[in-house]
């Protein structure tokens, strides 16, 4: 098997504090060690690009901010958080693309039942990093 030769894992699911997460399509190369990254960085690039496709709200005002749906700019002020469902392609440039299926926090906004994810909370990050750390466990991928 040559070295340079990428293959692909099926579906395959992560978890963690209450994040889900399924990928469709991960890249790897296979060596003698088992599976590993396509490519050196790819761990950190895929983490960063996942970050940058969901969807969050945001936030206007200095003093006293207010938080907005980023499709209709609804006040999300007061409305509880709840695990909401997304969906992105990744492209990281170096491999096919990625499909990410996510359940996570975030907001369902009243006005027009969109979705956006909690990916600006620290602890929500976190916990995203984790359950993609599960999905390459379940399949053995590392460095």
């Amino acid at each position: 098997m040559s070295k340079d030769r990428l293959e692909r894992f099926g579906p395959v699911a992560g978890e963690a504090h209450g994040i889900r997460l399924m990928l469709t399509g991960l890249s790897f190369r296979q060596t003698e060690k088992g599976p590993r990254y396509a490519y050196g960085d790819f761990g950190s690039d895929f983490i960063s690009k996942l970050h940058d496709a969901l969807t969050s709200p945001r936030r206007r005002g200095l003093l006293r901010s207010t938080l907005l749906c980023p499709w209709c700019e609804h006040s999300l002020d007061g409305i509880p958080s709840d695990t909401v469902t997304a969906a992105v392609d990744i492209d990281v440039g170096r491999v096919p693309p990625i499909q990410v299926d996510v359940e996570m926090p975030g907001y369902t906004c009243p006005a027009c039942s969109r979705h956006s994810v909690r990916i600006d909370d620290r602890g929500v990050q976190s916990d995203l990093s984790d359950a993609l750390i599960d999905a390459f466990g379940q399949v053995g991928l590392r460095p």
